[in-house]
């Protein structure tokens, strides 16, 4: 579980939960989605990540990684999205989003582990093919991040988003290859279940469904994977999702 002890002399008086996040991060729109899915109320610490609000040394006391989402739940602090959706379903239990059974959960969880192991390959297809024409990187904001960044791996990502040569191409090239994986393994789980957390929507489904709503932003062809179509359109059609990413404003 991503829980961290935070020093920010605020984090304590921050009663009930309050989110920072990013209207267009996906880790944020999971984390959005999770929470209109359990209806429940939260304060909302909106980060403009283009103007680099994330790499503010105050945010980073708060979430050492310098990324969003961060969830404060009454002074404690949750880091990482797909922890903070476990976390939200263990501290808010009704509506359940996790199978009843130990099987069933195993494989939920399993499927979730995948989804965050996904998030670079992600991250690099959404600048290559999404944010690209717009998100421009010049070496000042590359500095930036060397001198107030405390992660080293975002520092190396922006740098070689920015220089556009081979070390780019490379993450470009290994993004792909995982992304026609990783649709096999969907495809087959959708196989045996109309839902990716098992019989019923869930978590899985909550922390995968931003990742395909992101393919289809960036365009990329879907249509080997009919299964993974027919899920992603029926998951993108409930109404959190509409209010938590498709229509959500901050």
């Amino acid at each position: 579980m991503g829980l961290y002890q935070s020093d920010h002399p605020d984090v304590p008086r921050m009663h009930g939960l309050h989110l920072f996040h990013f209207a267009m991060s996906n880790c944020s729109q999971r984390v959005r989605l999770g929470l209109e899915e359990k209806r429940l109320d939260w304060t909302s610490h909106h980060l403009n990540l283009p103007a680099n609000e994330h790499v503010s040394d105050d945010y980073q006391r708060i979430n050492p990684n310098g990324v969003v989402p961060t969830l404060v739940h009454d002074g404690q602090v949750v880091i990482e999205s797909n922890d903070i959706l476990v976390y939200l379903d263990e501290h808010f239990p009704d509506p359940p989003l996790r199978p009843a059974d130990a099987l069933g959960r195993a494989g939920m969880d399993a499927c979730i582990a995948e989804s965050s192991g996904f998030q670079p390959t992600i991250k690099v297809l959404s600048h290559e093919l999404l944010f690209r024409p717009f998100r421009k990187v010049g070496p000042e904001m590359v500095a930036l991040y060397e001198k107030a960044h405390r992660d080293a791996s975002l520092v190396s990502f922006l740098r070689d988003y920015a220089e556009n040569g081979d070390a780019w191409q490379a993450r470009v090239g290994d993004a792909q290859e995982v992304l026609q994986q990783q649709l096999a393994r969907l495809e087959s789980r959708l196989e045996a279940n109309p839902w990716l957390s098992g019989d019923a929507y869930g978590l899985a489904d909550i922390s995968w469904v931003v990742n395909a709503n992101r393919l289809k932003q960036a365009g990329v062809t879907l249509d080997e994977w009919p299964r993974f179509q027919d899920w992603g359109r029926r998951s993108m059609l409930r109404a959190p999702f509409e209010r938590a990413v498709a229509a959500y404003q901050p």
